[in-house]
């Protein structure tokens, strides 16, 4: 009979495949970037090799922006909670939740991909144990390509153009910076940017050229102030830790190995999309490329220097250990 049995279990699944499919273990991984963008895309390609690898035993269900109810603000506690398994936190978003992984948003601190490699695993050792603290970890991280600032109507070519423009930001630190130039922020998702400009209710807003191009802003804009403030990272891509640890450790392990790859994947995608979207943006005429100048970037070097120590006292020990440490290797 347990022979009988043992047959009849492998026919049902040999004529019902998806028997065999239930048994995969399945994540849900929430993006706030849309279902063209190419980290997007890149994430697909991710749970995609993680399917190869794992042997179909870990399906990840790529979730784009507006697929799921929640706020990209959200990441950190619907990840933590267990609403979904995976979440992108940019750091422009966390900062609610995290603060001390927004570092990477200080003008100056890491300017390159160069940087970002060096800077990552200090920024990870200090800022890993406040996700888990939310029951979420850091599987892997990349970085969006170097801010400027672009805009419309009256170009900035000094920093005495700031004064009394209203910037788009969502970083507190570039809130801080555009405040000390005598600018004030708006605080608006992707969407809304393009009304907001279109109806006057900004000059600008503080981005990479790939999201530009990607939510399709350029026709709104008249000029860019290529600056170079500093790199978009580090982008947070976290996992709840119940269900990292609930999975088999050869599973584990397999997701762990494509981790460990995607980051500089991610990164390339982005460096040479950027790159690329950048050459557009040039070659549009409609848009003045006004190169900031080296002075006027000392300046506000100076202007910024002392707020980078003063924000890391405020967010604690690990904060002011992660800045000393990150301005030794650094340099700055």
């Amino acid at each position: 009979m347990r022979r009988l049995a043992q047959a009849l279990l492998g026919l049902a699944a040999y004529l019902s495949p998806g028997l065999a499919a239930q048994a995969a273990t399945q994540w849900d991984y929430y993006l706030y970037t849309g279902v063209a963008h190419r980290a997007t895309i890149a994430f697909q390609q991710f749970a995609d090799e993680v399917k190869k690898r794992t042997n179909g035993e870990l399906i990840i269900n790529v979730r784009p922006a507006g697929e799921l109810p929640f706020k990209a603000t959200e990441v950190v506690k619907v990840v933590g909670d267990g609403q979904v398994q995976m979440g992108s936190g940019s750091p422009g978003f966390i900062a609610g939740s995290v603060n001390i992984g927004t570092v990477g948003n200080h003008f100056g601190l890491i300017r390159t991909y160069e940087e970002m490699d060096k800077a990552m695993p200090i920024i990870a050792k200090y800022t890993d144990p406040h996700f888990q603290k939310y029951g979420a970890k850091i599987l892997y991280a990349w970085s969006w390509p170097t801010q400027h600032i672009f805009g419309r109507g009256a170009p900035i070519r000094t920093l005495d153009d700031f004064a009394g423009r209203k910037i788009r930001t969502v970083a507190p630190q570039e809130a801080e910076m555009l405040k000390r130039l005598g600018a004030s922020t708006v605080a608006l998702t992707t969407p809304e940017v393009a009304v907001a400009m279109e109806r006057g209710m900004m000059d600008g807003l503080v981005t990479a050229p790939t999201t530009i191009i990607a939510a399709k802003l350029q026709d709104f804009l008249t000029w860019t102030w290529v600056s170079e403030l500093h790199m978009g990272g580090p982008n947070y891509e976290l996992v709840n830790v119940a269900a990292y640890e609930a999975l088999a450790p050869d599973v584990r392990a397999a997701l762990d190995s494509v981790a460990a790859e995607w980051g500089a994947v991610m990164n390339k995608t982005m460096k040479d999309g950027d790159d690329g979207d950048m050459k557009l943006l040039e070659d549009n005429p409609k848009i003045e490329m006004i190169h900031a100048k080296p002075e006027d970037i000392e300046t506000l070097r100076g202007k910024m220097d002392d707020y980078l120590d003063s924000w890391a006292k405020e967010n604690g020990d690990d904060a002011v250990a992660m800045v000393k440490e990150l301005r030794e290797t650094l340099g700055r």
